[in-house]
């Protein structure tokens, strides 16, 4: 009889004990994860209340790093795209000092001189425009897998048709040679320099702009296009890029015309106003990017610092103290220690012992 009340008496608390044993075994389990890990839980389901808050704050922050994840790629392409504009740029400063030579001196030697120096500037301007960032030709726009000049731009069927209208100096008037060839590299075919995208109109080229979407209804354009510009006029194409490559591949040519006479001297004037004016094209350009970079680094910095409000308030959500778990791990050791001890006691308990 004394054996049955034992057992029995220790079967039951024994039994509440090891539920006891195992809920606090699981509780320290889960102690220790936050200290270890930092959060209150791998899973939405273990934050409790609070879960509804970290499932409409994760979505945000992420959608915050896609956003700036999108303005770096499109500032580390504007910045690639403002190094080789101010490459250009001097292409084109260069080919003004040697237009102004050329104003001054009709020698044999300058106009050959001038013109294998044209012909080097056009092969540097066909590599500048077809500079890649990553596997990008920046100057592409949306065709940004397709280089925008094909070849050499001085072995072009431009070239060469520029070239037999400047060689007609000599039969016609100056006026007529600047007009035809601002025609001829206003309206190129296909690849010959230009890709057949870029083939097109300056307005319709500015059109195939590449744009990335940098925030909520915010998109930026990520650099320019090879033939872009307004609409042409008496004087231009209305692509600055379009008119440097013209007047060079006109000096290019120069070597083979009659450098007597007044048409000589207003076709290199024609081409110092039409180049002029395409350095400050290019220059305009190159403002408009310059705004633009300012503008995506006071977006980038506004979306860092709302990255990083909400990511303080998910972390209030999510984030374990640390010093609280400390405190509540220690807790549960003690318990689980008085758990142990009172089992081992129970072992040697006989119905004597509950009376």
């Amino acid at each position: 009889m004394t054996g049955t009340v034992t057992s029995f008496g220790y079967g039951g608390v024994s039994l509440q004990q090891t539920l006891n044993l195992t809920s606090l075994s699981q509780k320290k389990d889960g102690l220790q994860a936050q200290a270890s890990t930092g959060v209150l839980s791998d899973s939405y389901a273990g934050l409790g209340n609070s879960r509804a808050q970290a499932l409409a704050l994760q979505p945000a922050i992420t959608q915050i790093s896609a956003w700036s994840g999108n303005i770096t790629t499109v500032q580390n392409r504007l910045t690639t795209t403002q190094s080789v504009l101010s490459q250009i740029s001097t292409i084109a400063s260069d080919l003004n000092e040697t237009l102004s030579t050329l104003a001054g001196s009709m020698s044999s030697s300058t106009i050959g001189t001038a013109a294998q120096q044209a012909k080097t500037a056009l092969t540097s301007l066909g590599n500048l425009l077809n500079t890649q960032q990553g596997d990008s030709y920046i100057f592409s726009g949306l065709e940004s897998s397709e280089a925008p000049v094909s070849g050499d731009p001085g072995n072009s069927d431009l070239a060469s048709s520029i070239s037999q209208a400047v060689n007609q100096l000599g039969t016609g008037d100056a006026s007529s040679v600047l007009s035809s060839t601002l025609a001829l590299a206003g309206n190129t075919a296909d690849n010959q320099p230009f890709s057949s995208s870029l083939s097109t109109d300056p307005t319709t080229a500015s059109a195939q702009n590449l744009q990335i979407v940098t925030g909520k209804n915010e998109i930026a354009t990520a650099g320019i296009v090879a033939t872009q510009g307004n609409a042409s006029s008496g004087s231009s194409t209305g692509s600055p890029i379009r008119d440097l490559m013209r007047n060079l591949m006109v000096v290019a040519a120069l070597g083979s015309v009659d450098s007597e006479g007044a048409n000589y001297t207003q076709l290199i004037q024609g081409l110092q106003n039409t180049n002029t004016a395409a350095i400050d094209g290019l220059s305009d350009i190159s403002g408009t990017l310059g705004i633009q970079q300012n503008s995506l680094t006071t977006q980038s910095a506004m979306l860092e610092q709302m990255k990083s409000a909400l990511t303080t308030q998910l972390g209030t959500t999510k984030d374990a103290d640390l010093a609280q778990v400390s405190v509540q791990i220690n807790d549960t050791n003690n318990q689980l220690q008085a758990s142990y001890s009172i089992i081992a006691d129970m072992k040697g308990m006989t119905l004597a012992s509950y009376l």
